[in-house]
């Protein structure tokens, strides 16, 4: 183990070179600061034993001087002083640790304990710093295969979505194309998902606010939504799991173009959506309109797949799901209230 003794006394440094030698320790003398920089900065050395006073200097300035340069090298600063302020001066300074020379014979076996446990404490440091290394390379790359894994799945949707498109321009009859499309719109929202969560500052969380704004002017610009219909949103700042994500957005799917179909017979009107957070710590995803209402006892319009779909998202947010609302008497008014 090689040590850097930086100290102005020849006497004491050969003497410290025989004492250090018989516990394995190889020493490379330094007569004054500036000599002991010049090797500092060009050798590898475990650890400096540094010497308080010097002509004109003291090892105050050494320490000034090697924080520049970066090494971990542990410094073990010496001095005959027994003045705390130059310890704990040496210590702010970036010094491992502090021995009082003495001319007793306890001085070097207290060197060579505090240079062991200096050169200990530097090892241990060293591999806690490599190890928070490797964690945060292993972070980014989890991370970025996350990201990538999202990517492909959102692009992989997109291209199903595309076939789906492609089949309904062949396809032989209206209502073929009307439940193609409605699937379609259902992959555009798993879609959105996964879109949302490779651009997402925070793993596996979604801004509902970002993933439904675009999915509804996605969905008002498919041919689903009839041209007279007008869709207004109020989205405000929620974050949710993918899971739930996913659930709300095939929800709001069904709901609005349920509303979008069925609300206004002359074609016309307007359907609003409203994203919610309350007081007591759940939020409110709302879709209204104004059109013909809803007759709950007479069932579903159509095949039923919207309502069942709608249920079974419920049930996966574990979310309450109300029709209508006091004070209003026409229209149709659907909310899904989930804890955040």
């Amino acid at each position: 183990m090689r040590i850097l003794y930086v100290d102005d006394d020849p006497a004491l440094a050969r003497l410290a070179t025989r004492v250090l030698a018989r516990s394995d320790f190889t020493v490379v003398h330094a007569p004054s600061i500036e000599i002991g920089l010049e090797l500092f900065a060009a050798e590898t050395f475990e650890a400096v034993v540094l010497d308080h006073y010097f002509e004109n200097q003291t090892g105050l300035n050494f320490l000034e001087a090697i924080a520049e340069i970066g090494k971990p090298t542990p410094v073990l600063y010496v001095t005959g002083s027994s003045d705390a302020d130059v310890a704990i001066r040496a210590l702010k300074g970036g010094a491992a640790d502090y021995v009082v020379k003495t001319a007793t014979d306890d001085f070097f076996p207290l060197l060579i304990s505090a240079l062991n446990q200096a050169m200990e404490n530097s090892r241990l440091r060293s591999e806690k710093e490599e190890a928070d290394r490797q964690l945060v390379v292993a972070k980014e790359r989890a991370e970025l295969l996350l990201a990538e894994m999202n990517h492909r799945i959102a692009n992989s949707l997109s291209l199903v979505s595309a076939m789906i498109r492609m089949q309904m321009q062949i396809a032989g009859s209206e209502e073929t194309k009307t439940a193609l499309n409605e699937t379609q719109n259902r992959i555009t929202a798993i879609a959105g998902v996964h879109r949302s969560l490779y651009t997402s500052e925070i793993i596996g969380e979604v801004e509902l606010d970002v993933y439904l704004g675009p999915l509804l002017a996605e969905l008002h610009g498919s041919s689903t939504i009839a041209r007279g219909i007008t869709l207004k949103s109020q989205l405000c700042r929620i974050s949710t799991t993918a899971d739930k994500a996913v659930a709300l957005g095939v929800i709001l799917i069904e709901l609005v173009t349920n509303a979008t179909k069925y609300a206004y017979t002359a074609g016309t009107g307007e359907v609003r959506v409203v994203l919610d957070a309350t007081d007591d710590g759940f939020a409110v995803l709302s879709v209204e309109d104004d059109g013909i209402g809803y007759d709950r006892t007479v069932g579903p319009k159509g095949t039923g797949l919207g309502t069942r779909l709608i249920n079974a998202m419920g049930t996966t947010l574990g979310a309450e799901i109300s029709y209508g609302r006091d004070g209003k008497a026409d229209g149709t008014y659907v909310a899904v209230r989930w804890q955040q």
